[in-house]
């Protein structure tokens, strides 16, 4: 049986980055012109190419496996083309595609508290979630979307949700669904607020005595999304100077922009409701970070030296 290179390389590259896939196909004509290098070798060099040209697509941090930003925004743009490129058209095309902004609440307490590795496991935690939650298989398997998770920095997690349905009859219980389920998830392992490290910095903050040694720490999420539809109408697309792939990426940024905005809105909504829910969480949230540990410490030494000095002069 003949071994099909030209078939298997474009199965290979289908879907991929343009540059990515210019890459490989530069590489497999220099090999294909070297009379020792067999098909087969050919193909196996080209499948190492990819995985290697591909890191450029995948967050660096080591504690999790996940694409980055830059391939949320080749999903997106080649979402875009798939819906442009339909014979017929019909107004829900517009609405089939959707970027979900996620930003963690809690990761600051996280780190300035348990130190990185409990800011780490947070992500982590986060990030499993995304990708294989409830949330995210009932859009997959329940409804037959591609879901595609992204860490896009620091706290910031990214979703691009495609396939056949008018995710505007869906736009309000997703977000209810991950929100709920990141904030349902058992975090309490992250920290342990009877360690007397975490107990000295409390103190450090004068909020020592409102935390229970038992108290069981929560991770959050605020959501915001936005749908093609929704972030088309905010672009000229009929500029006559302007390239398709131009217009793409304008609309491409303004599905960050809207989803990003959105997310900040869904925060401080939040962060005021919160405040009810759990005021001891909310206090944790707001006056967790070195800068606060820092200031306090150095008012607390001026306290004291202000209190010796006193002293003196009496």
């Amino acid at each position: 049986m003949n071994f099909d290179l030209e078939n298997k390389i474009e199965t290979l590259l289908k879907g991929l980055p343009v540059e990515i896939a210019n890459a490989v196909r530069e590489k497999i004509t220099f090999f294909k012109s070297k009379a020792c290098i067999s098909q087969e070798e050919c193909y196996r060099e080209a499948r190492q190419l990819v995985r290697l040209e591909m890191l450029a697509y995948m967050d660096r941090r080591e504690y999790f496996n996940i694409y980055n930003r830059r391939w949320s925004e080749h999903k997106l743009a080649q979402y875009i083309r798939e819906v442009v490129a339909k014979k017929s058209h019909d107004e829900k095309d517009l609405f089939t595609l959707a970027r979900a902004n996620l930003d963690v609440n809690g990761l600051k307490a996280l780190n300035d508290l348990g130190g990185h590795e409990a800011g780490n496991k947070g992500l982590k935690l986060f990030a499993n979630i995304l990708n294989f939650g409830h949330t995210t298989l009932w859009l997959r398997d329940e409804l037959g979307l591609t879901v595609t998770t992204s860490a896009e920095g620091g706290d910031e997690f990214g979703l691009v949700i495609y396939g056949d349905k008018d995710l505007r009859e869906y736009a309000l219980e997703i977000k209810k669904r991950y929100g709920e389920e990141i904030w349902n998830t058992e975090a309490g392992y992250l920290l342990d607020f009877n360690r007397a490290e975490i107990r000295e910095k409390l103190s450090m903050l004068g909020i020592a005595n409102e935390v229970p040694d038992d108290f069981k720490f929560r991770l959050s999420a605020s959501v915001g999304l936005c749908l093609f539809g929704e972030a088309i109408i905010s672009v000229d697309v009929t500029r006559p100077e302007a390239s398709f792939h131009e217009v793409t990426k304008e609309i491409v940024n303004k599905l960050f922009q809207l989803s990003d905005e959105r997310s900040m809105q869904d925060k401080s909504i939040f962060k005021k409701s919160l405040a009810q829910i759990d005021p001891i969480l909310s206090g944790l949230y707001s006056r967790m970070s070195r800068e606060v540990i820092h200031l306090e410490r150095e008012l607390r030494t001026c306290h004291n030296r202000i209190k010796e000095l006193e002293g003196k002069l009496k």
